[in-house]
């Protein structure tokens, strides 16, 4: 019987125990290196030092029947043995960074050591056998299993434990756990025969149906998108939502242990019928528009086209087996244990290929880039072409953490979530790996950061978009870079509450998201800086109670959008194709046909998505026709009269107004050669700013009449006398309505001479308050 089982750190190497106290290695075809090392004792869990960069591991530590913990060189010789319990020592596991070291056994106590082997605390003391443990990812909490219960016990800092029913108590003991460092998931089966997934406050997120037998195993896979349940005579590959992708029949008996490979491909079981089981993932499938990409043997993939279902291309890779592959934005990457191949569709004859020297544990693709995680070397962006073009690093990065929810990258972006403070977002050049010149620095939030995605179809910086979904399900928006007039702290906008799940389509700026029992897709979600009242008109919702709980969009390309159910089967829904060709038009300046689309069209989110891209580009003529069409009659009037204005400074400084930006619409106007005095007083009179207005005046020595006049026409409309202590010291002074009208008349003139004169044609509804 095989009693223990794990990989090396460095290596596809497999190292198992059994229980004729022998030590035999394996290597990744699952054929036994060398001749088994004889030990002096029954081993019944081993775990390996974890690796520290490119540092060789060779040292592991072993739980034995005997009560000792030992320290064993790779070649199986003995360093140091400790006696660490009464009883059977059963459970042993290095933290994360090699710092601490965790062993339990039949006396119950639960036992924290340092890397030297000396005892540094006893962390707990139960009056049942400890069978399982697992250390969390901050290297500080550990869940173990007490009886039917876990609880999770702070090392160092100080904090309540937390303790809940791992299953119930009539049927018997939790038998397996573990503690995933990426999703922050916890796994666990028992003598229930059954297997859960909780979260880190003992919220049971899936239980399973009952099995045939007990539950002896779990681990999950190292970028936590599933985990290996082991039980007698099966194995068992679940999603991390739970659900059952796989399951392998098997001759070994119970599976008492099982592990991944460090790569993640390959999961090992020790059999108690004598046996070690060596399975590989395969089957994997991408999607992306009609091609599809299948795994079909670890290092073989089929690239078939869905629309025709004839076979594009045969992919094999003799040297290694396929670690991580991604397809999307007509490209095809693999990674295998020791190359990268980057395919340009069609063409999968010849590929760029360059040297790996770690496994890659994540891909990222981008439209112009990619991006591949290791644990060793990090995050590196490279072109389509091969060539790295950065390695964006900050302190703090563990890049073991990373998933696909906490690293988004885009043309002229890459954001990370960092993992020591998950209220932090980091933001970076693509091109130079270095924070954002000129950007809003590090992203900050109230709450802890569950996923981030950045849009993909912006041209620029300044038009790229980040969003997040918080710990509360909140779903908020923030630009890259600081825009005109929008104060840091007002930059970031809730979109949406009770969110599921959120994806960027990948060929515009259409945001789609899982809300509340609902499908919501934003056309144009920058709108959101532009006229918020907006936002709703430009919003299609779906009923989104098929998708039931816990959904996640898979894909979101062209007009087609893949949701997975919590049961593991995909959904498609679909959007109109016609925003898609609207952001085609407005990108190529042809604003009449993009006008004659909606026409044809005749969809109010259509027309309300052109009348926010029109604002946002300043073609106030299509504007108007998709606000007459949404029958916004104020904005449209509005419009109208920013038409009329003769300048473009003002013109411009009344769009920035429209957008709610006061300080750039000021700024704009007194910038502008010769200034626009007139309009800056007045603009500050609209908005009832008083003080600056007469600021302006008396610092450019015009138009302060103008002021007072104003002023004193809006005391007397509310018969209130003066207050304001800037105004008082003209109290006294005499005001001329006629000659205050006649500079009024002369500053208008002088900025229709300078430019050019009146834009656009008539007033609209502009009247006495905008002039």
């Amino acid at each position: 019987m095989f009693t223990a089982i794990a990989y090396t750190p460095n290596a596809p190497t497999l190292y198992s125990t059994c229980d004729d106290k022998n030590l035999l290695k394996f290597n990744s075809e699952c054929e036994q290196e060398g001749q088994p090392v004889s030990l002096d004792c029954h081993v019944t869990d081993i775990s390996w030092f974890p690796p520290a960069g490119k540092a060789i591991v060779d040292m592991f530590a072993a739980s034995c029947t005997d009560g000792t913990l030992r320290f064993f060189k790779q070649t199986g010789m003995l360093e140091k043995k400790i006696a660490a319990h009464d009883g059977a020592a059963i459970c042993v596991e290095w933290n994360m960074d090699g710092s601490s070291l965790v062993t339990s056994g039949e006396d119950g106590e639960v036992k924290i050591w340092s890397r030297n082997g000396n005892l540094r605390s006893q962390l707990a003391s139960f009056s049942t056998p400890i069978y399982t443990l697992s250390w969390g990812p901050d290297n500080d909490s550990i869940v173990i299993a007490n009886a039917n219960k876990l609880s999770i016990i702070k090392t160092q800092t100080r904090g309540k434990r937390i303790q809940w029913d791992g299953q119930p108590a009539d049927k018997g003991v939790v038998m397996a756990v573990d503690w995933n460092n990426v999703n922050n998931l916890i796994a666990s089966g028992g003598e229930d025969c059954c297997y859960r997934v909780f979260d880190t406050f003992g919220l049971p997120l899936f239980i399973s149906s009952p099995h045939e037998h007990v539950i002896t195993s779990v681990a999950w896979r190292p970028n936590g998108n599933s985990f290996a349940v082991g039980t007698y005579n099966l194995i068992r590959i679940c999603d991390k939502t739970g659900w059952s992708a796989c399951r392998v029949r098997h001759e070994a008996g119970s599976v008492i242990k099982c592990k991944w490979s460090p790569d993640g491909t390959q999961v090992a079981g020790a059999g108690g019928g004598g046996s070690v089981i060596v399975g590989e993932l395969i089957d994997r499938s991408l999607e992306y528009g009609s091609i599809t990409a299948t795994l079909t043997e670890p290092k073989k993939i089929l690239i078939s086209d869905v629309a025709s279902d004839d076979l594009m291309e045969e992919l094999d890779f003799p040297r290694d087996r396929v670690v991580e592959f991604a397809l999307g934005y007509d490209h095809l990457v693999v990674c295998t244990a020791s190359q990268c191949l980057i395919y340009d569709s069609p063409n999968y004859n010849t590929p760029q290929i360059f040297d790996l020297r770690n496994p890659v544990n994540l891909i990222v693709l981008s439209q112009k880039s990619f991006a591949i995680i290791d644990t060793v070397e990090g995050i590196r962006v490279y072109s389509y072409e091969g060539r790295q073009i950065s390695a964006p690093r900050f302190q703090g990065l563990r890049a073991e953490f990373l998933n696909e929810d906490s690293v988004s990258l885009s043309a002229d972006t890459v954001a990370i979530l960092d993992r020591t403070d998950m209220k932090t977002i980091k933001c970076f050049d693509t091109l130079t790996g270095r924070p954002i010149a000129g950007g809003n620095g590090d992203i900050k939030h109230d709450v802890e950061i569950q996923k981030l995605a950045l849009s993909q179809f912006s041209g620029s910086a300044t038009e790229r978009r980040l969003v997040f979904v918080d710990a509360n399900r909140e779903l908020f928006m923030t630009p890259i870079l600081p825009l005109p007039g929008v104060k840091k702290q007002f930059a970031t906008q809730k979109l949406a509450t009770q969110v599921d799940t959120v994806a960027w389509n990948d060929s515009s700026d259409m945001l789609a998201a899982v809300a509340d029992s609902r499908l919501i897709t934003w056309y144009y979600p920058h709108v959101l800086y532009v006229d918020k009242d907006l936002l709703s008109l430009t919003s299609d919702t779906q009923d989104g109670t098929e998708f039931g709980k816990i959904p996640q969009i898979k894909t979101f390309f062209g007009s087609t959008i893949t949701v997975r159910r919590a049961d593991g089967a995909l959904l498609t829904s679909t959007v109109p194709p016609f925003p898609t060709t609207l952001y085609d038009l407005v990108g190529g300046g042809r604003w009449d046909e993009a006008v004659r689309l909606c026409r044809f069209v005749k969809n109010p989110q259509l027309w309300a998505t052109l009348a926010g891209m029109a604002i946002y580009h300043q073609d106030l003529e299509s504007a108007c026709i998709a606000l007459s069409a949404v029958k916004e009659v104020d904005k449209l009037q509005y419009i109208k009269y920013i038409q009329s204005i003769p300048s473009n400074e003002g013109r411009n400084a009344e769009m920035m107004l429209y957008k709610r930006c006061p300080e750039e619409a000021e700024s704009i106007l007194l910038q502008a050669n010769p200034p626009l005095v007139y309009r800056a007083v007045k603009l500050n009179v609209r908005l009832f700013r008083w003080e600056r207005a007469l600021e302006i005046a008396v610092k450019n020595k015009q138009h302060v009449d103008t002021v007072l006049w104003y002023r004193r026409n809006f005391l007397d409309s509310f018969e209130r006398k003066e207050d304001l202590k800037a105004f008082s010291k003209y109290k006294d002074q005499e005001v001329d309505e006629m000659s205050v009208k006649e500079e009024k008349k002369k500053s208008k003139e002088e900025e229709s001479r300078n430019g050019g004169g009146v834009i656009g044609g008539g007033g609209g509804g502009g009247g006495g308050d905008h002039k």
